[in-house]
């Protein structure tokens, strides 16, 4: 049954191309893969993108880490994922250097292969497609691994596009460990409040005191708020994530953040810079 489920045949492929997938941008795009059409080898993920305002379909933690710190990038403006590559080019490709194009285990049919992110980026004031390959780093041993990723190389070299493979020892753990703790709490609007506005106004009564209390640990400054502002325990330090996602407050992502050493870590955003921004 699994099988029959995660098939791919003509007839399939032809429904998702009418149904759009793989084009739009933004809001509007529409991934040729979602979680639900494919067997995942680990775990997937459904974020909603700070970028996009749109539901992003991620087929591993890889995936899922790069993600976090392609969409807390400054420079990364539109991210798609699970992008279609044109079928009759990569076959083409396939035959040209020798290799088997990918084809359904069990219909023999020629797949649509996919890069795992086309990104729209300002590069020197420029704005500049990137296309990047998600692969754990021991799959890469491995020679029919090496022929797709060979086949997905030449392919974006002939549009023009900066393709590359990005593996799990190139990723900053701690990095995007903080940006995904704090990632979806990009919006407080839509949580059951007292009245509207309520969490908008806390934080914002919360950001004031920040330079004020450096003295206190992170533990022992969210414990005074929720006290002070009488809010259910651990109510503050969800809205300090929210408040440093939304950039009202700042501090270096690319470190441990130390929740028991005085809070100078932690400052208004006009007082210092935001950690690494590049992707």
């Amino acid at each position: 049954m699994g099988r029959r489920r995660y098939s791919f045949d003509e007839g399939r492929i032809a429904r998702f191309h009418a149904e759009g997938r793989g084009t739009g941008a933004g809001a509007d795009y529409k991934p040729w893969l979602t979680v639900q059409d494919v067997p995942s080898s680990g775990r997937t993920h459904r974020p909603h993108g700070l970028k996009t305002g749109r539901v992003h379909h991620l087929l591993s933690d890889i995936e899922c880490d790069l993600f976090y710190i392609l969409d807390w990038s400054s420079s990364v403006i539109d991210i798609r994922e699970q992008f279609p590559l044109d079928r009759a080019a990569t076959q083409a490709i396939a035959e040209r250097i020798g290799v088997q194009h990918p084809r359904d285990t069990a219909t023999r049919t020629p797949l649509v292969m996919t890069t795992d992110f086309l990104c729209d980026v300002m590069r020197e004031g420029r704005r500049v497609l990137i296309a990047r390959s998600v692969k754990p780093a021991d799959k890469l041993e491995d020679d029919r691994v090496i022929e797709k990723q060979e086949i997905e190389r030449r392919y974006w070299g002939e549009q023009g596009v900066d393709w590359g493979i990005v593996t799990d020892a190139d990723i900053p753990a701690t990095y995007a460990e903080n940006i995904g703790r704090i990632h979806n709490c990009a919006s407080v609007a839509d949580l059951a409040q007292p009245y509207p506005g309520y969490y908008a106004e806390k934080a914002a009564l919360i950001a004031r005191e920040v330079p004020m209390c450096t003295h206190l640990t992170l533990h022992q400054f969210c414990a005074e708020m929720d006290l002070r502002l009488g809010m259910p325990p651990a109510t503050a330090l969800m809205l300090i994530r929210h408040l440093i996602v939304t950039r009202v407050v700042v501090c270096d992502l690319t470190q441990t953040l130390d929740y028991d050493a005085p809070l100078t870590w932690l400052r208004p955003a006009s007082s210092g810079h935001q950690g690494r921004q590049s992707a």
